[in-house]
Parts: structure tokens; sequence; C-alpha cells
């Protein structure tokens, strides 16, 4: 059902976020978006659990500009997506999960910036900072900022596709026109699916600012070790399904194979790792790393360099356990 329906003219920006009986999370989520600078927005918010403590929150905080949606039975965050892109209204749609949250200015400097940029430019993402959620408050684990133009389009490609929803992805919605939605059997990684055929199509930018806030909180996320495995399936399978893509750059090549070969190896799928790397090195044979990499996922399950500062961690914490 539906709930909320606004009554005012279409909006600039369509933010839609998926939600799994998480009101506690969500509304710190929502507030970051009635905090925003720029308020010619609508929030589509898709409940996929049909939970009453989420449809009280959203009661409670009253905001027009809110336009609630109740799943009957699950569809997961792929199928929150497109329910959420059918329903849009907006020129540009965003994508924000129901654990994180977009600094103020968000809003306001993603508008500047499509104002500015080229009809060619289809999407855009912006730096993001992870954070742990601690009792005591917020721990900032890492930041990260890309560059706002790519020096080739390879590295580009590269970036592009190893980002995720999560990381400010703004998209215009013809672009979604064309491509088509989310694919709903892909239970992790339908966002790096989205995006390799986005980049097939459209030409793409970056805000070099951080301007989101990643959220590490328990083992209830998607990206928890529990889930590997299905993730390790799913991706074998969004690979296979763009290998043409993947061919034709070895950069693009080597950063998503190498995913891959770090969950095999995790997961102690030798065989499948094995094979793996090696497609790796046949696709880039001179790049010694991969064989010192193979030989060191071999003997000791991780790649030369996770190996050599694992090992240089231990002997630290063995010589200050001694003094």
């Amino acid at each position: 059902m539906t709930q909320n329906m606004p009554e005012f003219n279409s909006p600039v920006f369509s933010i839609i976020t998926p939600t799994c009986r998480r009101p506690l999370l969500l509304k710190r989520t929502i507030q970051s978006i009635i905090n925003q600078s720029f308020k010619d927005y609508e929030h589509i918010i898709i409940d996929d659990a049909n939970d009453r403590d989420t449809e009280s929150l959203i009661n409670g905080i009253g905001d027009k500009r809110i336009i609630f949606y109740q799943h009957s039975s699950p569809r997961g965050a792929a199928g929150g997506y497109n329910t959420g892109i059918k329903i849009s209204r907006g020129d540009f749609v965003l994508f924000l999960d129901d654990d994180d949250e977009y600094l103020p200015s968000f809003l306001e400097k993603m508008h500047n910036f499509f104002t500015q940029a080229g009809k060619n430019i289809g999407f855009a993402w912006t730096g993001i900072s992870r954070i742990q959620d601690t009792d005591n408050g917020e721990i900032v684990l890492s930041s990260k900022v890309w560059p706002s133009r790519f020096p080739t389009k390879e590295s580009g490609l590269a970036a592009a596709t190893s980002i995720g929803n999560g990381f400010g992805l703004c998209v215009r919605k013809e672009c979604i026109d064309i491509i088509g939605l989310y694919d709903e059997s892909l239970a992790i990684g339908e966002d790096t699916d989205f995006l390799f055929r986005l980049v097939r199509h459209f030409e793409f930018e970056t805000i070099p600012e951080v301007l989101v806030k990643i959220h590490q909180h328990g083992p209830s996320q998607l990206t928890d070790k529990k889930n590997w495995v299905l993730r390790l399936e799913l991706k074998e399978k969004i690979l296979n399904r763009h290998h043409d893509l993947l061919q034709l750059y070895p950069k693009l090549y080597y950063v998503h194979y190498k995913t891959l070969v770090d969950l095999c190896y995790y997961l102690k799928f030798k065989k499948k790792g094995r094979r793996s790397m090696i497609g790796i090195i046949k696709n880039t044979p001179f790049r010694i790393k991969n064989f010192t990499d193979l030989i060191s996922y071999e003997l000791t399950g991780k790649d030369t360099i996770d190996f050599y500062y694992g090992s240089v961690l231990r002997n630290i914490v063995k010589f200050f356990k001694k003094i």
C-alpha cells in the first residue's frame, strides 16, 4: 500500500531508501535527508517487511516529502530500488540505504554539479567515510574520495564498477529508462550489475569530497562474512554476465577477478581461486606480482601484501607483549 502521497510538483531529486525492520537506524537516515540545505526532493521509503514500527515512525515524522510504500511480501533490496524507481518523479534518482546518511550539503552540491555538467554525464557519486557505530559514538574507520575526472577510461571504469549505491550514487532518470531496473535475482551485488550496465552507455564524474557516511554496525548487514558464500556465487554470475567488457580492459578485469580470488581463498575454495588467479595471469601476463600472489595464496590463503603486513603486525604485537 502507498501512503503520504505528495501534494507538490515533481521534485529535482528522488531519494530511494529500502528498509527492513530497522526503524531506529532508519530514523537517522531520514533525519539526514530532512537536514539537507537543498529542499527540492522526495524521499521514497520502501518497507520490505510490512513493519508496524516502521510505519509508526513515518507517520510520526509527518513530512509530506516522504512517500511510504510497503511490500506485501519481501522482495529484497533490488525489489525496493525497483519499486522506488517506478514511483519516483524526480529528474535524478539517488539510493540511500536505511543505515547510512548524507551530510547536510550533499543534495546542494549534487544539484550544483549537475547544473554545470554536460548532458553526456549520466551519473555521479561522491566521497565517503566508513563509520563504526559504538556505544560511545562514531569512529571514522576510513575515508575515500575519487578525482572529479579519471586519467584514463580504464581507471574510471574500474572505479565506477567497484563502488555501490551507498557512495552517493546519483543517476539521471532517463538513463534508467534506457538500461532497465535492478536484477531482483541478485540478493547481493545488484548495484554492481546496475553500474556495469550504466558504464556501458553513459559517461560519469565524481564530486571529490566526503558527503556520505556509510555505517558499520553489526552482523545483520549483507556485507557480513556469513554471507560471503552467496556473495561469491553472485559475484561470479555478474562477472560472467559482463565478461565481454572485462576482457577489453585489463585493469577492470584485474580489479573484479582479484576480489573473486580473495573470496575463494578466504572460503577455502582453493581450486576455484587458483583457476581465477590463473585467468588474471593470462589476462595480464607481464604483471610479476600476479605470480607471487598465486604462490602466496596457495601457501597462506592471502595475497603477498596481506600476508606480509599481517606478519609484520603479528611481530609488532609479540614485541609489545614481551616488553
